[in-house]
């Protein structure tokens, strides 16, 4: 019998394609009969490798994950069970094989407590399907039920059975080409004026905010003499406000958000005027960066607040 799941922000979502993007992958695999099809099989093996592809797939076609494990001849038979239903939908859903024993990190995700556990898996979101074994009848009930909801939010890209197949590659806008092209040879400042140019054509670009945004930090902090910086800082008094904001741009190109957020949070708390508005507007820039639906920035963007009042 079926059971309820508690599934809330089982996966971050902040890395999925945005809008625009999305839009571009649309036009690009829909036919001329207006129908969009997706190059893949229709049954795959999920893993932490393909996890993030499988959650990009869900943003075109519908797809349902089922969580296994051979200690459970339920959730085997259930596997099969869901397999045959999908191969004979031909493409209208996708299935995702997860051995849950084997990828125990995206049961962990998907915050699944046992097997079998199905999910039904829609623009980019886990949706709770049923949990345990269901008959053949029910399980198309179920399949059925998923196809309704994909219709209501517009998701019904078909899959073309091609067992090597997969998402494309987006098509990418002439500035984003041009930037890219830069970046890969080193110009910082040709992939800024592409990525301004973008702007200026298209003030709401949020991508391309977020790009010239990292390319600017590129830019500073190819111009810094890191190791001398990183030491000197390390003893430096908070209110040397310059010195730490090279430093916490060290620390983000580097990977290491955390110490640059908790640089900079100490920087505001320790500061007032023209210094503090100073740090507090590259921590908001490195949100951008770092990615504003990170948890670490959701969790900093509280300290933030508290430490300005």
């Amino acid at each position: 019998m079926s059971e309820p799941l508690n599934i809330r922000g089982a996966v971050d979502l902040s890395a999925l394609a945005p809008a625009k993007e999305q839009e571009r992958m649309k036009a690009q695999t829909t036919n001329e009969n207006g129908e969009q099809v997706i190059p893949g099989p229709f049954v795959r093996d999920v893993t932490m490798e393909s996890v993030q592809s499988f959650l990009e797939l869900s943003l075109h076609v519908p797809l349902v994950v089922v969580f296994t494990s051979p200690r459970s001849e339920g959730s085997l038979a259930l596997a099969k069970t869901l397999e045959s239903q999908i191969l004979s939908r031909g493409g209208a859903i996708g299935l995702g094989l997860v051995e849950a024993d084997s990828s125990p990190e995206i049961a962990q995700a998907f915050q699944v407590q046992a097997v079998p556990t199905t999910l039904a898996v829609l623009g980019g979101n886990p949706v709770p399907l049923f949990q345990g074994t269901m008959d053949d009848a029910d399980v198309a009930k179920a399949l059925d039920s998923v196809l309704q909801a994909a219709e209501q939010l517009s998701v019904h890209g078909r899959l073309d059975g091609d067992e090597d197949g997969s998402l494309p590659e987006p098509e990418l806008p002439p500035h984003v080409k041009e930037a890219n092209e830069a970046l890969s040879a080193g110009d910082f400042d040709k992939a800024h004026a592409a990525y301004t140019k973008a702007l200026k054509e298209n003030p709401g670009d949020e991508v391309a905010k977020v790009e010239l945004a990292r390319v600017e930090l590129l830019q500073r902090v190819q111009g810094y003499d890191v190791q001398s910086i990183m030491s000197t800082a390390k003893d430096a008094d908070l209110t040397d406000v310059d010195l730490h904001l090279q430093a916490s741009d060290i620390e983000v190109a580097a990977s290491r958000p955390e110490s640059a957020f908790g640089r900079l949070l100490a920087v505001i708390r320790a500061t007032s005027g023209d210094d503090r508005e100073k740090a507090r507007e590259r921590i908001v820039a490195l949100f951008n960066i770092v990615g504003i639906h990170d948890p670490l920035v959701t969790e900093v963007r509280k300290q933030l607040a508290s430490a300005l009042m």
